[in-house]
């Protein structure tokens, strides 16, 4: 996959790859990049850290917001934002939650998940195997893109 936002594919990810599968393509496609579990404070679910190239993955969540997290914290990795210091601005926040988004949602089957469940994003979001919070980003993005 590449987009027209990236200079060249983020990673060789798909929507229909778990979480396991992620992980283990990172070994291959970026070895010098640490993805590990820990307990992160708060609501974090994921932070990537610019100084060691880690991200840091909440063990505490499950496989669907691990997946969600992963490839979010994969977008700031890509752009070099480093997510340890908390949260890094809106503008950055937002691109990332996008780009997030179309990376982990087939058009073909959101839009067959959105006839099928009647616009439900609860159910869309578990037919797709991600978060509700993913599904609003992508309809934001959808949104957005019609209207430019």
């Amino acid at each position: 996959m590449n987009y027209g936002w990236q200079k060249e594919p983020l990673l060789p990810l798909s929507p229909r790859m778990s979480y396991g599968q992620m992980r283990m393509i990172l070994y291959q496609v970026a070895p010098d990049l640490h993805v590990a579990s820990a307990r992160l404070p708060g609501k974090l679910d994921g932070i990537y850290c610019l100084a060691t190239n880690t991200v840091l993955i909440d063990r505490r969540i499950t496989y669907t917001r691990k997946r969600c997290a992963l490839v979010h914290e994969l977008v700031h990795w890509r752009h070099g934002d480093d997510t340890s210091n908390g949260c890094n601005g809106g503008k950055l926040e937002q691109r990332c939650r996008r780009e997030t988004a179309i990376l982990l949602i087939d058009p073909a089957e959101y839009a067959l998940a959105e006839r099928m469940y009647d616009s439900n994003p609860y159910q869309i979001a578990a037919e797709l195997n991600v978060t509700v919070q993913v599904i609003e980003d992508y309809k934001n993005w959808l949104h957005d893109s019609v209207a430019a």
